[in-house]
């Protein structure tokens, strides 16, 4: 009832071209059309290897996904966070999941938990990962901070994240081992923090690993 008054009240957008639809975070069927184009990311050496499965991106790092991403992370806005949500919801329904045994999404340090209130790889991916019947397992955690990786070149990136992370403990060890993992975050830009997750979570015993983000200029 209340969301029927607020809707009356404050009609829903779409959030790319803000054309009028249904619910809120709702994208209209031409937008959602036109920019949700899943992608298989090129990997080269190592990452290729440690990647066996392929990374996938569902849309370019382009507005307006790209502003979606810093208002719901920076600006901790509602609708951002619904609009991403419904944008991976759809997205996975154009991928075959059936392979996946397990969805690992990459952790925050508990410091920028406390500060941001959430991991946005867990917050935009969660719900969506229900609905497919697979469940969110936070398996890694980050061992100690890191600069922001934003304006740093490859190897700085490289450099910075190393040893960053580490399976959360023997449990969650035994839930990777000989598993094929989906390891999700936001955004891809060099694939630095992707490799170094990935390479733990190899060391771990997965079996296969691939990996999903919801955005990425990577080429």
């Amino acid at each position: 009832m209340i969301e029927a008054i607020l809707n009356f009240l404050f009609p829903p957008k779409c959030p790319a071209c803000r054309g009028y639809v249904k619910h809120n975070g709702q994208w209209c069927d031409d937008c959602l059309n036109k920019i949700l184009q899943p992608r298989q990311l090129p990997l080269e050496g190592k990452m290729g290897k440690i990647f066996d499965g392929g990374v996938m991106s569902f849309s370019e790092y382009e507005d307006p996904v790209k502003k979606l991403i810093a208002d719901a992370k920076f600006e901790k806005k509602k609708h951002a966070v619904k609009a991403l949500q419904f944008f991976v919801d759809r997205g996975l329904e154009k991928l075959d999941l059936h392979d996946i045994d397990i969805v690992v999404p990459v952790p925050l340090h508990k410091n920028k938990i406390k500060q941001r209130g959430f991991n946005q790889s867990v917050l935009f991916f969660e719900e969506a990962m229900k609905n497919s019947d697979l469940e969110i397992w936070e398996v890694l955690r980050r061992v100690h901070e890191t600069r922001p990786q934003f304006g740093l070149k490859f190897a700085e990136r490289k450099k910075n994240i190393k040893g960053a992370f580490a399976v959360a403990d023997k449990k969650h060890r035994h839930l990777v081992k000989g598993k094929r993992v989906l390891l999700v975050d936001d955004i891809f830009t060099t694939g630095a923090t992707f490799a170094e997750c990935g390479k733990v979570l190899r060391e771990a015993g997965a079996s296969q690993i691939f990996g999903l983000v919801i955005s990425s200029g990577h080429r």
